[in-house]
């Protein structure tokens, strides 16, 4: 059987039979990958750590007839702090479902990928602002894949504006700050915020802190922006809701 190394990211880990499971995982170079790790889920199992998402690991991996068996491997960053927070762990699962969700080619993967590795190990040290590490993953990765635009407001604008859910565009909203809602308001810092998350360097990405107002903006439209881009209802926002996490 042939056999290649990779480093990725876990993002889900499901039971397969009765001692193997079934894990799929991101990498830089090869995309998504599904592999087999037989006897994995038995008592003492050397690679039971794979039942556990969103770490960084190291794998051993053998292919035989289309098909990816786990040979070995190893932990690089736990991020185990993640499954110690309700809040967190709902944005992480969010986060795995996205990169799931989203259609990576060769060109796009690495960017994909080095953007999951900054986003769990920043959320698992930093599980107290999930909502704005939320926003800003979401805007990545929909720049990564093209559909964001650049707002380009001056630096002292903190006019309301009408923002187009279709195409981006941004048009002056009314005294009474009402919309369509295919066009939610958001004010000039929240449409600052989003051009620095489409552009900033990724080691940055995660590190910049706003009030509550603004990070309920970005963090509300940005769940709505990915819905509509991907045709799929994300219910982060309403889980996060329902948990109470609603406060940085």
């Amino acid at each position: 059987m042939d056999s290649f190394t990779a480093r990725g990211v876990i993002l889900h880990s499901r039971e397969y039979k009765e001692k193997d499971r079934l894990v799929s995982f991101l990498t830089s170079d090869r995309g998504l990958i599904t592999v087999l790790a037989k006897g994995s889920a038995k008592l003492g199992s050397r690679n039971a750590y794979v039942s556990v998402p969103f770490m960084v690991c190291d794998f051993v991996i053998t292919s035989s007839h289309g098909f990816y068996y786990l040979k070995d491997g190893s932990i690089v960053e736990n991020n185990s702090s993640i499954m110690g927070n309700l809040e967190a762990l709902t944005v992480a699962s969010h986060f795995a479902d996205c990169l799931n969700d989203a259609s990576l080619q060769s060109d796009n993967s690495r960017e994909a990928y080095e953007l999951a590795v900054y986003a769990f190990y920043c959320l698992a040290q930093d599980t107290a602002h999930h909502r704005l590490i939320c926003a800003a993953f979401n805007w990545r990765l929909l720049t990564i894949l093209g559909f964001t635009v650049n707002y380009g407001v001056a630096p002292e604008d903190r006019s309301q504006y009408c923002v187009s859910m279709s195409d981006g565009r941004i048009t002056r909203a009314d005294g009474l700050g009402k919309a369509a809602a295919s066009s939610p308001v958001l004010n000039g810092v929240s449409l600052r915020l989003l051009d620095y998350f489409a552009s900033c360097p990724l080691n940055r990405l995660f590190v910049v802190k706003t009030s509550d107002r603004v990070t309920g903006e970005v963090f509300g439209f940005s769940v709505q922006y990915l819905s509509l881009h991907f045709d799929k209802e994300y219910t982060v926002l309403s889980v996060l809701n329902d948990i109470g996490g609603v406060n940085d």
